[in-house]
């Protein structure tokens, strides 16, 4: 079977017009109808309806059928070609969520170096709603993903700034901010999720004074006063001159990595090496 007639055959069942799916791929309109003859004759069945006294065109519900399998097919061919081109490189395209990034990555930096890997790492930074779908897509080769399940993990708690009345009181109840502003992060991130967990569990919908998909922006904006944020443990260092505050709702989620891959990826040599030291560094996280 010709995959080039199933393009034709998918702009078909879009257009429902053999004139403009020849000039959509700029070929003949009998190009578009041997396309369809072909496939008809292959799976033993009619897939378009043509009346050709009123000038309609139908999708047969054996075409239907075909056409939503063609879309699998032909995305998946084209994620193929993504891989393979970059199957012929030596780089490994790493999907970061700025978080994990910031505090995860360094520790596994030195054994990067020490293997050689770190020259061939090229890494994107996004929320990792964005990076999950470049993986599917197949413009990742792997990411660091955040609640996707357990590398390491760990929970999430209030930050405020020093001098913030919250500052002093230990571990708190999420409804302790009904009346405190919070800055957050954009969706796409974790956080989201968790802060949309913390508001339907307790009833309590703070007000959202500011939103950012920089990490470094929402703890300035927290160091400024601008609000509380809502932000994993372990994205809080001394550094930042902030207060985290434990929360104390039973059974809140926790802040979850995992290293994910293509469903399809087979692993390059280099790949290989990199997600074995991932995974080793596991214990050490």
């Amino acid at each position: 079977m010709n995959t080039r007639d199933l393009d034709y055959f998918q702009k078909l069942c879009e257009l429902k017009n053999f004139s403009q799916v020849a000039a959509h791929f700029g070929v003949t309109q009998p190009t578009i109808t041997m396309a369809l003859k072909r496939l008809e004759a292959h799976f033993k069945i009619q897939l378009i309806d043509r009346d050709q006294s009123h000038g309609r065109v139908t999708v047969t519900a054996a075409g239907a059928q075909l056409a939503a399998h063609a879309a699998v097919i032909t995305h998946q061919l084209a994620v193929a070609e993504t891989e393979l081109a970059r199957a012929r490189t030596t780089q490994i395209q790493l999907g970061l969520p700025p978080i994990i990034g910031s505090f995860y990555f360094p520790r596994l930096a030195p054994a990067l170096l020490k293997s050689g890997l770190m020259d061939q790492l090229h890494t994107h930074e996004a929320g990792s709603d964005r990076l999950l779908a470049d993986l599917r897509a197949g413009h990742l080769d792997v990411a660091l993903l955040g609640s996707i399940g357990p590398l390491s993990s760990g929970p999430f708690c209030l930050v405020v700034a020093p001098d913030h009345p919250l500052a002093k009181a230990g571990p708190v109840a999420f409804a302790t901010l009904a009346e405190t502003p919070l800055v957050s992060l954009t969706e796409g991130f974790v956080h989201t999720k968790a802060l949309a967990w913390f508001t339907k569990a307790t009833g309590v919908h703070p007000r959202i004074v500011y939103r950012t998909p920089d990490v470094a922006i929402l703890k300035q904006m927290v160091k400024a006063g601008v609000g509380a944020a809502l932000l994993a443990r372990v994205a809080v260092v001394p550094e930042d001159g902030l207060v985290a505050l434990p929360l104390t709702e039973p059974g809140q989620p926790t802040f979850d990595m995992a290293l994910v891959t293509g469903a399809q990826l087979v692993p390059s040599p280099a790949m290989q090496r990199f997600l074995t030291l991932v995974t080793a560094s596991k214990g050490d996280s």
